[in-house]
């Protein structure tokens, strides 16, 4: 039992950091088949065999998550540009690796169709931070739009349970609202957390079977969104770094960029020696 809450623990870390796959570290220790069997039976008659497991994960996750907020919290106050370049070196470390996948799947032979999906969900990506832009949200004065945004975003990044590759935090950002997310776990505002929470579980409820489908179905796809989505999650990140920037800044992010490379090269490694 302790085993997997502490398995949830690191996953849950995990789903608090852009760039870094939840479901990468649950390959990585041994329990990202499980949890996918366990998630995709929860709509049948089967769920008792899957609720004991998915209890235990989930508190050990909760724990994680929250110990990660605090954390990131902390350092986006007082580091905020060597944190975002750190996890812009997580996201730049990943993309050769999600690129190499993805023409594995196609044999090294991608059709005119999967760079087109590449650039219509990079250019997606762009537009959802012109249109809106992360920090831009008022947390005082939120209309009814501003609530089935929460949830919307919140059922989409719950595909990075299932979703190799892509975190929760990469989703939240990419739409805008990462920030705006930790802010009210944080300072328990309960109408934000209660809708992006409400989109996460109905994610969860139909994700994992949707992503099975178009894995199978549409895989070298898939994979090509994945790497648009990921493209311009960096632009998303790039438009909130501070705008005085010193010397120190640029040495302390410099470090972390490289830092942040160095950990995914060690995190694949790690994944393929398993």
């Amino acid at each position: 039992m302790f085993g997997i809450m502490f398995r949830g623990i690191a996953v849950g870390v995990t789903e608090t950091i852009p760039g870094v796959s939840g479901s990468t570290i649950a390959m990585i220790l041994g329990i990202y088949e499980r949890l996918i069997y366990s998630l995709s039976i929860l709509t049948t008659n089967q769920r008792k065999n899957a609720l004991p497991f998915l209890f235990t994960f989930g508190i050990g996750m909760i724990v994680g998550f929250l110990f990660g907020i605090f954390l990131i919290d902390y350092l986006l106050k007082n580091y905020r540009t060597p944190t975002l370049m750190f996890f812009i070196g997580i996201i730049i470390g990943f993309l050769p690796y999600l690129w190499k996948e993805t023409l594995s799947l196609s044999e090294n032979k991608l059709k005119v169709k999967h760079y087109i999906i590449i650039f219509l969900f990079l250019c997606l990506v762009i537009f959802v931070q012109l249109l809106g832009g992360m920090g831009n949200i008022d947390l005082n004065n939120l209309s009814l739009i501003n609530y089935l945004f929460f949830a919307i975003s919140g059922m989409i990044a719950s595909t990075a349970l299932v979703l190799p590759g892509i975190s929760g935090a990469l989703v939240l950002t990419i739409f805008g609202i990462y920030e705006t997310a930790m802010e009210s776990l944080i300072s328990l505002n309960l109408p934000v957390i209660l809708s992006i929470g409400s989109g996460v579980m109905l994610g969860v409820l139909i994700s994992s079977r949707l992503i099975r489908y178009l894995l199978i179905n549409f895989k070298i796809e898939t994979y090509a969104a994945m790497i648009g989505l990921v493209s311009g999650s960096i632009y998303a990140i790039l438009s909130n770094l501070e705008g005085n920037i010193n010397n120190q800044t640029i040495i302390l992010s410099l470090i972390t960029f490289f830092s942040g490379i160095g950990f995914i090269v060690i995190l694949k490694q790690t994944q393929q020696s398993n």
